[in-house]
Parts: C-alpha cells; structure tokens; sequence
C-alpha cells in the first residue's frame, strides 16, 4: 500500500508540473501590470514586430483617410521612426496597460489603440513631405490595431483564466505531492530518483512544446508581415517560460542525482558493515 500511494503522488506531481511551471510565469510575467508592459515594450522592440506594426497602423490611417495611399511611400517610413522614439514607448505602454485588462477580463482578442501616436507621425512627415502631412488628423479615432486573438493561442487564455486565482497552489501541491511520495514510500532513495528525473523529463517536453509551438500557431496568423512578427513575439515571449522551466529541470535532475547517490550510499552500507 505504501509503495501504491507513492506511486500516485509522484504521478500527481509530475502531472502538477506544466500547471506550476506556468503558475509561477504567469505571476511573474503575465498577472502584475508592469512586467506585462515591460515584456510587451521588449516585444515591439523587434525588427519584425515593429514593422507589421507600422504596417497595420498605416493600413488603418488610409482606410480612414484615403487619400493618404498615395502617401505611403513617405508615411510607413515615418511610423516606423515614431514607433522608436521615447515618446511612442510612453503611448505603448499606456495602450498596453488596457490590453493587460483585456486579457485579464477574459476579452476573446487583445487590441492596442495607438491613435495618440498620430501627432509624433505628422511630425516626423512633415519634415519630408508637407503636403502629406497636411492630410494627417491630429486624432482620426483610429480603431484599435489587434495583436492576438484567443482563437490563435487558446492555451494563454486558459492558463491566465484557470491559474490567476490560484497560481500559487500549483507549485505547493506539486511539492507538497512529490515530498509527500519521498515520505511514504518503502524506498525512498528511488522514489527520489524517479520524482527528479521525472521533473526534469516533463520540464524538457516543456522547452521541446514551447519551441515547436510556434511554427503550429503561425500557420493561422495571416500575411507573410504578420507571421514574421508573431514569431519573433512568440519567441521572446515564451524565452522567459522556457527559461523558467530550465531551472525548474535543472532542480529535477540535480534531485535526481541525489536519489541515485543516496541509493549508491545506501547499499554501500550493509557491505562496509558486514566487512567491519
């Protein structure tokens, strides 16, 4: 019976790792305000993020004001000087704090209303081009540009709905079932080694999930733009959770070499007794 119960806790708590994995991420990179929007600042800041964001600003200026396609050639230059500049990290930051709420509401796409960048814009063509910037309102009540929707990454969503109540229980329960195994069994120095490695196992399936993820959801994004710039969001974005799971692998295996020594100790015991 002990070596039964040993058994279901350790399952337990392997299965319990992917929960606390991204229980703990999302407490740390998703949940509070500021690191969200420090994560989206270092996110825009890619080449490739950067421009399909440019790119969907302009398409949303000339749908507004049409006039402004034949303006192009100077505008999309200029909106991607603007979205370098600090005064744009400023605005970024506000829209992205709402697009945290959004996502926190539980919102089915998140957006950012960027049309507060317009002034720095016409700024910055009127320098090449007056008369395209005498076609650029200050405010043109641009719709909100959307950056991701659920339907693309169903597995944010669900995280962020089931583990922002109870992210912390994840991790304990994890712990508390693997620690709980080491305890009860018969034989824990194996039990310890099957805990720990086992962690690490279902760590690195993690890392491995993460990397080829992206390739699977990218197939759903759209233009050629929009998928270079989901990539490179998603790599850095996920960067910081496969990193997180490194270290958590990292522990698994260093507990399992515990249990591999404790168990060469342990049998080396009765031998030196018996010499002696």
């Amino acid at each position: 019976m002990r070596g039964f119960v040993a058994g279901l806790l350790v399952l337990v708590g392997l299965v319990l790792v992917p929960f606390a994995t991204v229980g703990i991420w999302l407490q740390r990179q998703i949940l509070p305000t500021e690191a969200f929007a420090d994560l989206a600042t270092e996110v825009v800041q890619s080449d490739a993020v950067s421009d399909a964001l440019a790119n969907r600003f302009v398409d949303e200026l000339e749908d507004r004001e049409p006039a402004l396609r034949f303006g192009r050639i100077v505008l999309e230059p200029a909106v991607k000087e603007a979205i370098g500049t600090p005064e744009f990290e400023q605005i970024f930051r506000l829209a992205v704090s709402d697009m945290h709420d959004q996502l926190l509401r539980g919102d089915d796409e998140l957006s950012l209303n960027l049309d507060a960048l317009l002034p720095i814009v016409k700024d910055l063509v009127a320098q090449v081009n007056t008369t395209v910037a005498d076609q650029i309102p200050s405010s043109a009540g641009l719709p909100a540009i959307t950056v991701v929707r659920e339907d693309q990454v169903p597995e944010l969503w669900f995280a962020v709905q089931v583990t922002r109540a109870a992210a912390w229980v994840f991790p304990i329960l994890m712990l508390l079932a693997l620690a709980g195994a080491v305890v009860v069994a018969e034989k824990r120095a194996r039990t310890l080694l099957v805990a720990g490695f086992g962690v690490a196992f279902v760590c690195l399936v993690i890392g491995l999930a993460l990397r080829t993820g992206g390739d699977l959801l990218s197939d759903d994004v759209g233009s050629v733009v929009d998928v270079r710039a989901f990539d490179a969001g998603y790599d850095i974005v996920t960067d910081s959770l496969a990193g997180q799971a490194l270290l958590l692998g990292l522990v698994g295996l260093a507990t399992g070499v515990a249990g591999v020594v404790w168990l060469v100790v342990g049998r080396g015991a009765p031998r030196r007794r018996a010499m002696i």
